[in-house]
């Protein structure tokens, strides 16, 4: 515990990840209580934290950043490599961690934060949230906001069905050293002989350091322990000329593990007096699991509406923005059930047929602007009986 509680707030808000914590920096007037299970916050890390010029703008986060690439390079088993380049830098990683005790730094005066504590107990009266137990105290509040990302510790109890029927990216990462890459690019690999039903990924943190990593696709909520991803993961590294040369366990730094829902985005954020904001409202983008950007916008602008309207027109504004900043997302679990699916030679074809694109529209989709027009465009690149 960092502060002293109060046993009522105004509002409390479950997770202290970016989507709970750009809320509480924005939030005003309102007594806040945030919870977090872990004991430091950012730790252990779950996230490749790679996000694009405009996050670091929009929310002063340059600090945090620990290398930036002037383009992408996608990498098939065939042997294709199709590079896109631009001008200014285009994506960067950051030092996650370093992230969150920024965003903490900032929350406002009126919000507490508690942390380790574990919901342990939720009180539910007539579909709306009375009251949360947790292994500190009993805490109540008007309105309560899960931002606990793929856990949801409070949208499971409000809509079960949407929690059950989902499908899950478990991925894994090495945080690796002293290896030779051209730091130029981020790589995105697929096809089948690399990592069957998912892709791989290598991030440049300097220009010899990385985070190489997969995310492989797994029905309902499997744990990690069932699936091999670090004999896949190895695999790849051994079978990649990029990353393999000079490459051995003595270049591993830290392991980062973690899963990602691909479901669409949940239509309706709000129940009763609960809204849910960030991953936990699959407000990401599962085409490469980007969530970030989109966490922290959907926090700030929850909060936004929260210290601008009565709550009946909070709704109404908060629901605007979900519609409109996640119409996208809902193309994408189906290029990611095409994975599933799919024989290699016809996974090949979609991601050339993608990476045909000039560099504007490719950096469109990779921000996860792609349009209906796009994917329409899309499916008459195959076979019929492909489709």
């Amino acid at each position: 515990m960092e502060y002293k509680v109060m046993e009522k707030y105004d509002i409390i808000v479950v997770g202290a990840g970016p989507a709970g914590l750009s809320f509480a920096e924005h939030i005003e007037d309102k007594s806040v209580l945030v919870i977090d299970r872990k004991k430091e916050l950012g730790v252990p890390i779950k996230s490749s934290a790679a996000t694009f010029a405009d996050t670091l703008i929009d929310f002063e986060l340059k600090d945090a950043v620990c290398h930036s690439s002037r383009g992408f390079r996608v990498i098939l088993d065939n042997g294709y490599i199709k590079e896109f380049l631009y001008e200014k830098p285009v994506l960067y990683t950051l030092d996650f961690t370093k992230m969150i005790r920024i965003l903490k730094k900032r929350m406002q005066k009126n919000c507490d934060i508690l942390h380790p504590a574990s919901v342990e107990r939720i009180s539910m009266d007539n579909g709306s949230i009375k009251s949360i137990e947790t292994n500190e105290n009993n805490f109540k509040a008007d309105l309560f906001i899960d931002a606990s990302g793929e856990s949801r510790v409070l949208l499971k109890h409000l809509n079960s069905s949407y929690y059950r029927k989902q499908w899950l990216i478990h991925g894994l990462e090495y945080e690796v050293s002293k290896i030779d890459l051209n730091s130029t690019y981020f790589d995105f690999f697929f096809g089948n002989n690399l990592i069957p039903e998912g892709y791989c990924w290598v991030f440049p943190t300097g220009n010899t350091s990385a985070r190489i990593g997969l995310g492989k696709l797994i029905p309902g909520r499997g744990g990690l322990r069932k699936i091999k991803l670090k004999d896949a993961l190895q695999k790849f590294i051994s079978s990649n000329v990029i990353t393999a040369e000079n490459f051995d366990n003595n270049n591993i730094l830290e392991y980062h593990g973690g899963i990602m829902t691909y479901n669409k985005p949940l239509k309706n954020a709000y129940f009763k007096n609960c809204f849910v904001i960030g991953d936990a409202a699959s407000q990401s983008s599962c085409l490469l699991g980007e969530g970030i950007r989109h966490s922290l916008r959907s926090g700030r602008e929850l909060a936004i509406a929260l210290n601008s309207f009565d709550l009946d027109f909070a709704k109404i504004y908060f629901q605007r923005y979900i519609d409109n900043n996640t119409k996208f997302f809902e193309y994408f679990p189906l290029f990611l059930q095409y994975f599933k699916i799919a024989p290699n030679w016809a996974i090949l074809t979609l991601v050339k047929a993608l990476s045909d694109y000039d560099n504007t529209n490719m950096l469109r989709l990779l921000r996860s602007e792609f349009k209906s027009s796009d994917f329409m465009k899309l499916l008459y690149t195959f076979p019929r009986n492909m489709i």
